[in-house]
C-alpha cells in the first residue's frame, strides 16, 4: 500500500496541540506519515494503534511517539468513545540534542505521573489559545518539559535487550509487557505466555538474553521507576512502593538498600 500524507495536517510551522474525542463513528483513517513529530496521547477510552509494521492497544494512560516519515493511524471499537490529545511539532521547535535521534514508539506513563504529565499538557493547551505574545515561548518550555520527563521516566528511551535475530522476538515482546505492565503483579506464567513459551524454557532464554532472571530483570524495572519518585515527588516511601508494584514495602526497603547502598529515604535526603 502507497505511503499517504496525511490530509488533515501536511505542514506545519509552529507546535500545535490539540484535545480531541473519537470513536467508532469517526470516519476511518487511512495509513499516513507527515514530515513531523506526534505525540498521541489517551486519556480515556481504549483503541487500537498502527505504528510501521505493529498494533497496539491502546488504554488509559498510554501514548504513541511518531517520528517524522513513520506510517500510523488510530482505530476504534464500536460502542467506545476516546478522549485523547494530540501535539505536532518540528525538532527545531525544542532545542534538545536527544531528539535527533527519536525513535516511534509506543510507551505508557506510569501512575505516579500521570498527573504531572497531565498537567503539562493543560498548560499547552491554555497557551495554545494565545494567551499573549509569550505563548508561544511557553509551548516549547512546556514541550521541552514534557519531552524530558518522558526520558526521565524510561518512557521514551525504554532499555531493551539488544536483539540480534527474529529468534529473540519473544524475549522482547516480554520485556516491552514488563515496562508497559511493570505496576501490576506479574508472574512467570503470565510473562512466559506473552512470549509464547514455557515457563521453563522461558526463564532459561530470558536469563541468556538479557542477563538477568525474570524476577531480577522486574524488579529492576520496578526500582527504576521508584528511584524517579523518590527525587521527583512527594510521595510516601510507602506509596511509592505500592506504585512501583511491590506488595511489601519493607521488602522494597530493603531491597533498595541492597542495590542502592542507601534506604529509600537517606536516598531521597541525599539529593536535597
Amino acid at each position: 500500500m502507497p505511503v499517504k500524507k496525511s490530509k488533515g495536517r501536511k505542514e506545519i510551522d509552529k507546535i500545535i496541540i490539540e484535545k480531541g474525542k473519537r470513536g467508532y463513528y469517526s470516519p476511518l483513517q487511512p495509513d499516513h506519515s507527515h514530515n513531523f513529530f506526534e505525540i498521541f496521547y489517551l486519556l480515556t477510552g481504549e483503541c487500537r494503534f498502527l505504528l510501521k509494521d505493529s498494533v497496539y492497544q491502546l488504554g488509559k494512560g498510554d501514548l504513541v511517539f511518531i517520528a517524522p516519515g513513520e506510517l500510523h493511524h488510530s482505530m476504534y471499537p464500536d460502542g467506545d468513545t476516546c478522549e485523547m490529545v494530540m501535539i505536532y511539532f518540528k525538532k527545531e521547535h525544542v532545542v534538545m540534542s536527544d531528539l535527533s535521534d527519536s525513535r516511534s514508539f509506543m510507551g505508557s506513563v506510569p501512575a505516579l505521573y500521570q498527573e504531572e504529565f497531565q498537567g503539562l499538557l493543560s498548560k499547552m493547551l491554555s497557551e495554545a489559545s494565545r494567551i499573549d505574545e509569550y505563548s508561544p515561548s511557553f509551548l516549547q518550555c512546556y514541550l521541552a518539559e514534557i519531552l524530558l520527563l518522558l526520558m526521565r521516566h524510561s518512557v521514551m528511551n525504554e532499555k531493551e535487550p539488544d536483539l540480534l535475530n527474529a529468534r529473540d522476538a519473544d524475549i522482547l515482546l516480554a520485556t516491552k509487557y514488563i515496562y508497559k505492565n511493570f505496576q501490576k503483579p506479574l508472574t512467570l506464567e503470565e510473562i512466559s505466555a506473552v512470549a509464547s513459551l514455557s515457563p521453563t524454557y522461558f526463564s532459561r532464554k530470558f536469563k541468556q538474553i538479557t542477563g538477568m532472571g525474570f524476577k531480577e530483570y522486574l524488579n529492576y524495572v520496578r526500582l527504576k521507576h521508584a528511584q524517579a519518585a523518590l527525587l521527583t515527588t512527594n510521595n510516601t516511601i510507602t506509596d511509592i512502593a505500592l506504585e512501583c508494584g511491590f506488595n511489601d514495602s519493607n521488602y522494597f526497603k530493603d531491597l533498595f538498600k541492597k542495590v542502592y547502598g542507601k534506604s529509600p529515604r537517606e536516598y531521597r535526603k541525599g539529593t536535597n
